[in-house]
């Protein structure tokens, strides 16, 4: 498990706020990144250092096929009951039939990139959590 920043909440905080207004970008602003990129301002760590570089959709389909599917971008974090998911943890929801990453924003909440901005979703989307 990666060590939070003492003062991770109040750089989660500015995180979000910072990227509220940004649309959605592949290889900048996609769910990958975007939780990366959060993750990276709360632990000094980015779990994204290997995946970066792509610049579109296909780029981004080839990454995650090489690394074998979206949970296992994820699986250098401990998996945790979606129900036990806490503010800044990564979640693994589905949109619309597609995986997507996010970051626990609050309770009963996750955002993550949308067309025009982050989109704030219902933890009720979230199928895996996993403990940042």
């Amino acid at each position: 498990m990666m060590k939070r920043h003492s003062d991770w909440p109040e750089k989660l905080a500015e995180f979000i706020e910072a990227r509220r207004k940004r649309a959605f970008s592949w290889g900048q602003q996609d769910c990958a990144l975007f939780a990366a990129d959060g993750i990276l301002v709360m632990t000094g760590v980015d779990p994204a250092e290997g995946l970066r570089g792509y610049r579109s959709a296909s780029g981004a389909a080839k990454r995650i096929k090489q690394a074998g599917g979206m949970r296992e971008l994820a699986a250098s974090f401990p998996e945790k009951p979606v129900g036990l998911a806490q503010r800044g943890d990564l979640v693994l929801a589905d949109v619309d039939g597609r995986e997507s990453f996010g970051l626990v924003a609050g309770a009963g909440v996750w955002c993550g990139p949308g067309v025009d901005g982050l989109v704030f979703r219902p933890m009720s989307d979230v199928v895996a959590a996993f403990e940042v």
